[in-house]
């Protein structure tokens, strides 16, 4: 996906390295980042702090949480985040993946250990997934509030996302975000990939957002579904997400856990 939303799906990102070439030193010293005033719309506003504030996600320079998808392969994996850097460690059965500081995505012990999917495209699709709305107030992002929009019956307020020109692997890529008017909480996002055919006119899928929990002061999911969608209409059901452990701590993590390790491969952005 991308520092701002990867949502090339086709989205939807461990806490300690298993990997015994890796090396843990001391975590780096709390950084703080002056928040610099953005003008966002009114929808977004209400949505930030129905899910617990943007000042209070901004304090956080580390998320983990451990995830269950059905998305492509069958996964359980351990997520690692710095919000800062939005660097990310995954962890699952025979394969680490991760981007480091040079924005490579590699995985240990090599590509193949991962599957068929791509792990650039991978990286970072949950993470931008499970963190809207908080992600939604990036720099780079576009708006456009669509106000009241009914999907499949049911009354949304509704706010478009696009990037400016160069951010991220999928720069194209549409969100549009969908909120309960009475409770201002994310209830479905329309989204659509163009990571693999950049050129391509997207169409929109779905996920729908039908559970959350508290974690760390953030009301954050514990359970998608991603569905097919045309005509207004949600389809059927292309793949779940389960998120559990979830915890966000104000220190960024230790960057070596983000580093390549020995006899990893790159994933390249060329396909």
């Amino acid at each position: 996906m991308k520092n701002t939303l990867y949502f090339s799906l086709a989205l939807l990102a461990a806490s300690c390295s298993s990997n015994p070439e890796q090396t843990t030193p001391e975590a780096p010293a709390e950084t703080t980042t002056a928040a610099v005033p953005r003008k966002l719309p009114a929808v977004l506003r209400q949505a930030l702090e129905a899910h617990g504030g943007l000042a209070a996600w901004q304090q956080f320079g580390t998320m983990e949480y451990r995830m269950k998808s059905t998305l492509g392969t069958p996964r359980d994996e351990k997520h690692l985040i710095d919000l800062r850097t939005r660097q990310t460690r995954i962890e699952g059965a025979g394969y680490q993946l991760g981007r480091d500081a040079q924005q490579q995505v590699w995985v240990s012990p090599a590509k193949a250990a991962f599957g068929d999917m791509s792990a650039r495209f991978y990286h970072n699709l949950f993470f931008y997934f499970f963190s809207i709305p908080f992600v939604l107030a990036d720099e780079g992002i576009v708006y456009e509030d669509l106000g009241l929009r009914t999907v499949a019956g049911q009354e949304y307020q509704a706010l478009k996302v696009s990037y400016e020109a160069g951010r991220g692997d999928s720069a194209k890529d549409e969100y549009i975000a969908h909120f309960n008017p009475r409770t201002h909480r994310l209830e479905l996002l329309l989204y659509t990939v163009t990571f693999f055919e950049p050129g391509k006119q997207a169409t929109f899928n779905s996920l729908l957002y039908t559970d959350w929990q508290q974690a760390d002061g953030l009301l954050l999911p514990r359970k998608m579904e991603g569905h097919k969608f045309a005509n207004d209409q949600i389809g059927d059901l292309r793949y779940q997400a389960e998120f559990s452990d979830v915890h966000l701590t104000r220190a960024q993590p230790a960057a070596s856990l983000f580093a390549m390790p020995n006899g990893a491969e790159v994933d390249s952005l060329k396909q």
